[in-house]
């Protein structure tokens, strides 16, 4: 990815943060009609948006190759 240039970078990144924002909202939607209470689920968003950037980022890395 070194290669690109910035703008093609930047437009990558927001993808991944846009892409890991809907799997967080979805996470805390699915742990919320569960019973849980506001603080777990906002954890389990948190594992969840993380999780998708780090898979999302190596997936790209992986795809393009660094």
């Amino acid at each position: 990815m070194s290669g690109l240039p910035t703008a093609v970078k930047c437009a990558w990144l927001l993808v991944v943060l846009l892409f890991s924002v809907v799997v967080a909202l979805a996470a805390f939607i699915l742990k919320t009609r569960t019973g849980a209470g506001s603080a777990e689920a906002a954890l389990v968003a948190g594992s969840a948006f993380a999780g998708g950037v780090l898979l999302s980022l190596g997936l790209i890395a992986a795809a393009i190759g660094v």
